[in-house]
């Protein structure tokens, strides 16, 4: 009996500090550092009133095990810091109590820069000692401390409690949407509430509107004016001074930012991003503003390139970040061992594509030999592999199927998995197209060839399609007018061609209706559209002399073999160019622009040149991508057979390229191996490039529901 008291009394205090699984693990992990998240976790149990708190301490504890720093800022001495109390404090008399939307205004501006002037020149005198970054790897439960950790978890159920903005919370939400001292996973740094509260909660809080927009109004008229009194060219990362120190265009450090102030002040943000773009290489970080009723609000969102078919340019999947693990992440729900791509490799990561668009679940058949749990609908991204990751399935290996739950309508998809470390197409390409709008059920629309064997001749004129805001700005030249004249003010201008339909998205050539000696020619842009959208503008003669040093004209652009037959050896014309000695300007003037891609927004562009010449032709092109086929340049064909395979390499010779012997009926994708980035799949039936989002496999505009 003495045996089993005795055995008692060893084990009850044993088991009275036996924390939740996931707390433990994360307390093994801490080394040293165990006692400090211990100190927090018994702070908050001993008092029952605390056991909110004491859930919370475990939840952020219990997941801290998944985040870690690459990097730590040191600031060599407290400068900075006073600096910014400083400033800080002027920032009041800066601005006064106006109201939000009087915060742009011309006359504050004005003012608030007299102010930056003042300070800037104290500054000068007083230089602040910018901080040095420490690479290495620096695991949150080795280096956050009980102190930081219990004055962030107060300042977190202050901001729950008394934000109008956060009371409807449950707890559950709260901890994803206030409590979490991080908002992106393996970002560098982090910061505590309490802090960001102390720094941003002043400001917040003189917003008139009261509502999402008007605080990031305040947010960013506030760090605007730090950071431009501070005028410090901080390249580097250092957490929330990065927005004070120089300015960094990463949406990274932005939305991360952002999203930590504005949960420290009591507002529910989240931090979502995608991996990709339907038309462009990139991913990007944004800001989601989350309220009781069904409005949408960001900061920083992800940007539609192209706002005449947002629905085309847009991200094909969204993901958000989070603190906790996911049970439905892949990284959870994949098998020992089993390979995933770098983007997905986290438990912290929650899809939510459905929040963004119309999406459905699709079954396909899977009948692979494999140990994994999981396979993967990729979507196309202008890389090396030509694909990026854009949602995951589950395989089901008895019914022999794989089903994705987010499936997003008119998307290309390459369904693949690992083996091993290699990605494996395991079908065809295919999009979802809705089969009765009424019924909400799909079909599965695949791109397989119809005669796998022949084989074809294609003749290819882009790379990407014409951008729909592009060839808008090209039909707003309509009116625009070519004029000579012998009198520098233009005073007795002739009214040379005017330009009556949309240029085309290259060059063309026009001939003036009036042929006779002028010493000045220039372009007006129509009145009711006043910024020349003109690139390159060329006036052409063939009557000249030896000591004009005239160049050759620039040719026109030929898009067949036909009219490259036609027009070998019939140039005959030479390009004016303007007298820079009297005239220094024009020697990098908009009118010279050597590139078809930045067009010159003046209302006229002059030439003047050193005597009176005849112009027999005119050659203009419009502001465009460039991303027709651009003599000189090297390109890559490749088609799609269960990965990208190469159809061959040619040099363009003229403004299109000729393959021969190409296997048909393929999705195909050019590349410009010299330049350019923008580059998209097409189709080729009856002698055209049907390029998708744009001639085929068109999403529609309802599917995008923000």
């Amino acid at each position: 009996m003495k045996k089993i008291a005795l055995l008692l009394v060893l084990i009850i205090p044993f088991a009275c500090t036996r924390y939740p699984a996931g707390v433990e693990e994360t307390l093994s992990l801490a080394g040293s550092n165990r006692g400090e998240l211990e100190k927090v976790l018994r702070h908050y149990r001993e008092a029952p009133a605390d056991s909110l708190k004491y859930k919370a301490a475990c939840f952020l504890i219990d997941n801290m095990k998944w985040h870690l720093s690459t990097e730590q800022a040191i600031f060599p001495d407290s400068s900075i810091y006073k600096w910014h109390t400083r400033i800080d404090s002027l920032y009041k008399y800066a601005t006064g109590n106006i109201r939000d939307t009087m915060l742009n205004s011309r006359y504050y501006e004005e003012r608030n820069y007299y102010f930056q002037i003042a300070i800037k020149k104290l500054i000068n005198a007083m230089p602040v000692d910018t901080p040095t970054i420490k690479k290495g790897t620096f695991p949150d439960p080795k280096y956050i401390s009980s102190a930081f950790l219990v004055s962030h978890i107060e300042n977190a159920f202050q901001a729950w409690q008394t934000s109008p903005h956060a009371s409807y919370l449950t707890f559950e939400q709260f901890k994803e949407l206030i409590l979490p001292y991080r908002a992106i996973a393996g970002y560098p740094f982090f910061e505590n509430g309490k802090r960001l509260n102390d720094m941003f909660k002043g400001w917040l809080d003189r917003s008139t509107m009261k509502d999402i927009l008007g605080f990031i109004l305040r947010y960013n008229h506030y760090t605007r004016f730090i950071r431009s009194s501070l005028a410090i060219n901080q390249w580097q990362h250092v957490g929330v001074y990065d927005l004070f120190l120089g300015y960094k265009g990463d949406c990274i450090c932005m939305a991360n930012n952002a999203c930590n102030i504005f949960r420290a002040y009591g507002i529910p943000v989240v931090v979502d991003h995608n991996v990709s773009f339907r038309e462009k290489t990139n991913r990007h970080f944004h800001c989601k503003f989350i309220d009781s009723t069904t409005n949408q609000n960001f900061y920083n969102k992800t940007f539609n390139f192209d706002t005449l078919s947002p629905y085309s340019s847009a991200s094909p999947s969204f993901f958000r970040n989070t603190f906790g693990a996911q049970t439905n992440s892949p990284y959870m729900l994949k098998a020992e061992g089993e390979y995933l791509p770098d983007y997905f490799d986290t438990p912290c990561l929650k899809e939510v594509t459905g929040e963004y668009y119309r999406v459905t679940r699709v079954s396909l058949p899977f009948d692979k030999d494999t140990p994994n749990h999981l396979a993967f609908l990729y979507t196309f991204d202008n890389t090396p592999t030509g694909t990026a990751p854009a949602t995951w399935g589950k395989i089901d290996k008895a019914r022999k199927q794989v089903v994705f739950e987010n499936v997003v309508y008119h998307t290309l998809y390459f369904p693949s998995y690992f083996r091993g470390d290699t990605l494996v197409s395991f079908a065809s390409p295919f999009y979802i197209a809705p089969a009765d709008s009424l019924s909400g059920s799909y079909q599965i629309v695949e791109i397989v060839p119809e005669h796998s064997t022949r084989k074809d001749t294609l003749v290819l004129l882009r790379k990407f399609p014409e951008k729909p805001y592009l060839k808008e700005q090209a039909k707003r030249m309509i009116g625009g007018r070519f004029e000579g004249a012998n009198r520098e003010d233009f005073s007795d201008s002739t009214l040379l061609y005017t330009i009556r339909e949309a240029p085309i998205l290259n060059f063309q050539e026009y001939t003036p209706e009036i042929c006779r000696p002028f010493r000045f020619y220039r372009y007006v842009a129509p009145g009711e559209f006043p910024r020349s959208n003109m690139s390159i503008i060329e006036f052409l003669t063939d009557e000249y002399t030896p000591e004009d040093s005239l160049k050759r004209a620039t040719p026109l652009p030929v898009f067949s073999p036909e009219v490259a037959r036609k027009q070998k050896g019939q140039e005959t014309y030479m390009k004016l160019h303007p007298d820079i000695a009297k005239y220094p300007n024009q020697r990098w003037g908009p009118l010279y622009n050597t590139s078809m891609q930045y067009p010159s927004y003046e209302s006229t562009n002059e030439m003047s040149l050193k005597r009176p010449m005849k112009v027999k032709k005119i050659r203009v092109a419009p502001c465009n991508a460039e991303n027709h086929i651009v003599i000189g340049h090297r390109y890559q064909l490749l088609y799609w057979d269960n990965e990208w395979k190469n159809a061959g390499t040619k040099i363009a010779r003229h403004n299109y390229l000729l393959f021969n012997n190409v296997p048909s009926d393929r999705l195909y994708w050019l590349r410009d191996l010299t330049t350019g980035k923008e580059e998209l799949p097409f189709l080729y039936h009856d002698n055209k490039q049907l390029f998708i989002y744009h001639d085929t496999i068109i999403p529609l505009k309802t599917n995008l529901l923000y």
